[in-house]
């Protein structure tokens, strides 16, 4: 059997079925963050324009890069919204930090 690379499995092999655009408006979510694979570009994309049954994955199917022109381009969720949002109905922050290096992280 071969696998979808858009689509999560559970431990016995099953297909999990991934959200959808209208399981994601439902939720309050109305963008995607999009990047290029090829040059590294990301955008934020309102997911207005796409019917409400579609994969949420199936959405990079969609897109071009505006950059380059690249069909390579990969979706997830936009964080910067979510956390937005988090922070408008708990009052929680997200705390930035920066990354430790690796000669930090053993010393």
């Amino acid at each position: 059997m071969r696998r979808n690379p858009r689509r999560a499995y559970d431990e016995t092999g099953r297909e999990i079925a991934p959200p959808t655009v209208g399981s994601a408006r439902a939720q309050g979510e109305t963008t995607i963050a999009a990047h290029c694979h090829d040059c590294r570009h990301h955008a934020i994309v309102s997911t207005d324009r796409f019917p409400p049954d579609l994969p949420i994955p199936e959405i990079s199917l969609r897109l071009r890069c505006s950059a380059c022109g690249s069909k390579r381009v990969g979706v997830m969720m936009d964080m910067q919204a979510h956390y937005a949002w988090l922070t408008a109905e708990t009052g929680w922050k997200m705390e930035v930090r920066p990354f430790r290096t690796m000669v930090e992280a053993v010393a």
